[in-house]
């Protein structure tokens, strides 16, 4: 019954013999806890679909849990970042787009305010036109400036 054991065992001899002699044992003891401290280097197996998290979990060192966690608060922390410059970036956004509506209101204001003085400017021009010349002027022309048929003619096209 124990014969299929013998080469096992045959083998397992001198290493156990090793394992326990005065060099043996605190190479043992020193790699037990190299291996407890750092775990195992799994390198691309950690990116296998389900064993790759069960094989980091079984062999994965406090060094490699330490910085997992210090990975994800970072990536925490950085998250938070972004989301207050998002906030902020929305907040000068709108107050730029607040900046362009004031403007735009103040424009459009000024033009109002300027058709009704250009209605009356426009009835000036017209009331001078039909003003009787200048007792002063012998010569009987009409005053100086642009005539309203000229003003029209100019706003048509754009002063």
């Amino acid at each position: 019954m124990l014969a299929f054991i013998a080469p096992v065992l045959a083998v397992l001899g001198p290493v156990w013999t090793f394992c326990i002699s005065r060099v043996g044992l605190p190479l043992i003891v020193g790699g037990g806890i190299i291996l407890f401290y750092e775990g195992l280097p799994l390198g691309p197996l950690r990116d296998i679909p389900f064993v790759g998290p069960q094989l980091t979990g079984l062999v994965g060192g406090r060094v490699d849990r330490a910085y997992g966690a210090g990975q994800k608060a970072e990536d925490a922390l950085w998250q938070e970042k972004i989301k207050l410059a998002t906030i902020a970036k929305a907040a000068d956004n709108k107050t730029r787009q607040q900046d362009v509506d004031a403007a735009a209101q103040a424009y459009i204001d000024k033009q109002h305010s300027d058709a009704g003085r250009m209605a009356d400017l426009v009835r000036a021009q017209k009331d001078q036109d039909n003003a009787p010349p200048l007792s002063t002027n012998p010569s009987g022309c009409k005053r100086d400036g642009i005539s309203a048929g000229v003003s029209e003619r100019l706003d048509a096209i754009g002063r």
